[in-house]
């Protein structure tokens, strides 16, 4: 994150330790209640004690500015997922001499986003994932959403709006990510329309989802290459 200022780093480390504390107190219990309930109904008892109490009112009036922002910052944390996408902006991306990856070669990644099977969809974080392209150009991820069950998100150089280098907000350090934005028609919602599809008629199909999937990978190279590879099929098509 050299691009970035150093006041910069210090909000956007601040901002992915809040969103991981968000996501862990919306999973995690104690004594078999949520710590999400105990984080939100907390400071209503202690607003309504104190108010029965005769409390101050500045002691009052921050109370009741705690319970606006905890659920404020709760409902928007998880309207995120829980994170944020930070583009890099610097031209470090190399765009020249491609170095793709072998066709039918999966590649572990931990993908963030909507994933989908037929009749089931889900948005994760950081899971599991294995990432390859196929030989007539189609990219496919594959994530495990739980053991033993996958979810899938599938796109081409026709449906490829963007590819972007950058960093995930989750958690004490950004996560060198790639955010890919390509129009889908897969999931729950095109299931009924399935025999059209195949039948090569479109005409009564729902109109493609614009959707953002992050891969993340701790290897630079391996980002790279997944980058070129998308980069690359995209431009070939284009070319044809």
């Amino acid at each position: 994150m050299e691009s970035i200022s150093p006041l910069r780093r210090v909000c956007y480390a601040w901002l992915g330790r809040v969103y991981a504390l968000m996501h862990a107190i919306q999973r995690r219990s104690l004594l078999g209640i949520r710590l999400v309930n105990f984080v939100r109904w907390l400071p209503v008892i202690l607003l309504l004690y104190g108010w029965r109490r005769h409390w101050p009112f500045g002691l009052l009036l921050f109370l009741a500015i705690m319970i606006l922002w905890v659920n404020f910052s709760l409902w928007r944390a998880r309207r995120n997922n829980y994170h944020r996408f930070i583009a890099d902006n610097s031209p470090s991306v190399e765009t020249a001499a491609p170095d793709r990856l072998p066709a039918n070669k999966k590649i572990a990644v931990a993908a963030t986003g909507l994933f989908s099977v037929s009749g089931h969809e889900n948005t994760l974080l950081l899971c599991p994932a294995d990432y390859w392209r196929v030989p007539l150009g189609e990219h496919i991820v594959m994530v495990e959403e739980r053991p033993g069950k996958f979810l899938y998100q599938f796109f081409s150089a026709g449906s490829l709006q963007e590819v972007c280098s950058g960093w995930l907000l989750h958690g004490p350090r950004p996560i060198e990510s790639l955010a890919v934005t390509f129009l889908a028609r897969w999931g729950p919602d095109y299931t009924r329309f399935g025999q059209t599809l195949e039948n090569g008629d479109d005409r009564d199909l729902p109109p493609p989802r614009r959707i953002t999937v992050y891969l993340s990978t701790a290897d630079a190279d391996t980002r790279r290459r997944i980058w070129h590879s998308i980069i690359d099929d995209a431009h070939l098509a284009r070319r044809e």
